[in-house]
């Protein structure tokens, strides 16, 4: 029998080996996980590190100084692995080499303070000159009274710091910049003050970048692209035949006319440059530059204004609210010349039509205190809709009116033919009674006793003359205060009153559509004064 503590030992022997081969195989098939350096941050670190090196006004070394003062030694380069240090060149490849590392080393030497307003020789003001591409207008909206707008912004200034000898840059006249730079060089504090809303894009977005270029005079040009939302006042006094003036501020929001003064490009970038732009519900029809200034509590600021004039499209109008409510108009008409199986039912369901279309065009109106063009348009189609109402009720009481005075006359002429019958059956008995020679008299029946008193009595013909002579004054007084109602009457009110509404409703549109409009005065914005334009963009 074997030793069991030989068997231990060969069976802890090959516990190891097996340990030993799965270990050497998850190595080599699963790399083990190793401590990972965030490679972002250390780039980022070495970025402000150079930023703030390069944007010292106390001149070279002084970051690597106040560095080792905070942290007690100079920064030193991270080890990193190949892929890492390709980023890393790429990043530091922006500032160490062409023209970026040559301007840097500008800025070092000259001492530039990007907190520094320009100062010129003659220590003006400095002239901040801006033009503007529009190149689409998105909405205009007369709901919320405002409109979105992508414009390219450019504005050019002349520095005198950032003058340079061309032979330091290759003997270039013009540098072209990283737009990284922005945070290193004085930038005038532009804003819109009419703007409610922007798109604020992330950094180094592909659908807003901007350029910046440098000459060797100083003087810089700076270009971005701008999506805007700004407020636009409106008048739908017109509405919708109006036209809407609608502008866009351009100022300085902490510099003063004393420190910086905007004004409109002239030469070969155009003040104000307009795309060809297409909107659903308005043309452009003019689009000009203005510049005043703008007094406030803190001093007088340089302004510039961009104005666009509107031109409402009123084809949406005619399909949706005009055309519906005169079709209604024409069908209260023509039911009213079918009177006879017109009923008021009918009248009601068109009135109840007119005014659906009232409430569905003012749930897409704002809530104004003035009465609007189109409020007159359709309020007039309710007025004529629900006259035709009120035709429809006289007409119908004009009828059973006519109806019956009918009956009445026909009962009469019935009860006096029934009166003549009786008169002669009366002379008849009375004959017969008289020829009797014989003495003796028959005597006559209750019937014909009856019929003789009634007809035959000479004052019962006299009593009766007497009350009609009596009758006959107070119903020729009656028939003086009340309008005799004949066929021809009734036919003759309904022609008339359906000739007025015709031609009514047509003169009206006339004047709605051809005088109306001209007779509003459309108040002048003194901000867009025409005769103060600088330039007028050509529309295409």
């Amino acid at each position: 029998m074997r030793n069991p503590i030989y068997l231990e030992s060969c069976l802890l022997l090959i516990w190891l080996w097996s340990q030993q081969i799965l270990a050497d195989f998850n190595s080599y098939v699963v790399p083990q996980p190793h401590a990972q350096r965030d490679h972002r941050q250390d780039i980022s670190q070495h970025y402000d590190y150079l930023m703030e090196e390069n944007d010292e006004p106390l001149g070279r070394g002084a970051a690597r100084n106040k560095y080792r003062s905070t942290h007690g030694q100079a920064p030193s380069r991270p080890e990193m692995s190949e892929s890492e240090n390709f980023v890393q060149s790429n990043t530091e490849s922006v500032f160490s080499s062409g023209e970026t590392r040559d301007f840097l080393q500008f800025l070092r030497r000259i001492q530039y303070d990007h907190r520094q307003v320009p100062e010129n020789e003659e220590g003006e003001a400095t002239y901040v000159e801006v033009s503007v591409v529009v190149s689409n207008i998105r909405a205009v909206s007369e709901v919320t009274m405002d409109y979105a707008i992508e414009l390219f912004y450019r504005e050019s200034w002349r520095d005198p710091r950032l003058r340079y000898d061309r032979k330091l840059f290759k003997n270039k006249t013009e540098l072209a910049l990283h737009e990284s730079y922005t945070n290193f060089l004085w930038f005038p504090d532009t804003f819109v003050p009419n703007a409610i809303a922007s798109k604020n894009p992330q950094r180094n977005s592909i659908s807003h970048r901007s350029l910046l270029r440098l000459d060797e005079t100083g003087k810089l040009l700076y270009s971005r692209r701008i999506s805007l939302v700004c407020e636009c006042t409106m008048d739908l006094t017109l509405f919708p035949f109006d036209k809407q003036l609608c502008k866009l501020g351009i100022e300085s929001y902490g510099y003063t006319a004393d420190h910086v003064v905007y004004k409109w490009s002239k030469g070969a970038r155009t003040a104000l440059e307009l795309k060809k732009i297409r909107l659903p519900d308005f043309t452009i029809q003019e689009a000009y530059v203005t510049s005043q200034m703008e007094s406030y509590a803190t001093g007088n600021y340089s302004r510039l204004y961009v104005c666009f004039v509107f031109s409402r499209s009123s084809g949406f109008c005619f399909l949706q609210l005009i055309i519906p409510s005169t079709a209604v108009v024409i069908t209260s008409w023509v039911s009213l010349w079918m009177e006879t199986e017109t009923e008021f039912q009918d009248m009601i369901s068109i009135i109840l039509a007119i005014t659906f279309l009232i409430f569905s065009y003012n749930e897409m109106m704002p809530r104004v205190s003035y009465i609007k063009a189109m409020d007159i348009y359709l309020g007039v189609c309710f007025m004529i809709v629900f006259l035709s109402l009120i035709k429809l009720a006289l007409v119908k009481y004009m009828r059973q009116k006519i109806m019956l005075t009918s009956d009445s006359g026909n009962s009469i002429r019935e009860m006096s033919q029934m009166s003549t019958r009786q008169r002669l059956r009366a002379r008849k008995a009375s004959s017969m009674n008289f020829r009797n020679n014989t003495g003796s008299t028959i005597p006559a029946s209750e019937e014909t006793q009856q019929m003789l008193t009634v007809p035959n009595g000479t004052n019962g013909l006299h009593g009766e003359d007497k009350e009609a002579n009596n009758n006959s004054g107070k119903s020729h007084i009656s028939d003086m205060l009340e309008i005799r109602i004949t066929q021809r009457t009734m036919h003759r009110f309904h022609w008339v009153s359906q000739m007025l509404f015709f031609f009514g409703f047509v003169i009206f549109c006339l004047f709605y559509f051809l005088i109306y409009p001209n007779l509003h005065i459309v108040s002048i914005d003194p901000a867009c004064d025409k005769v103060l334009a600088e330039w007028f963009a050509e529309i295409y």
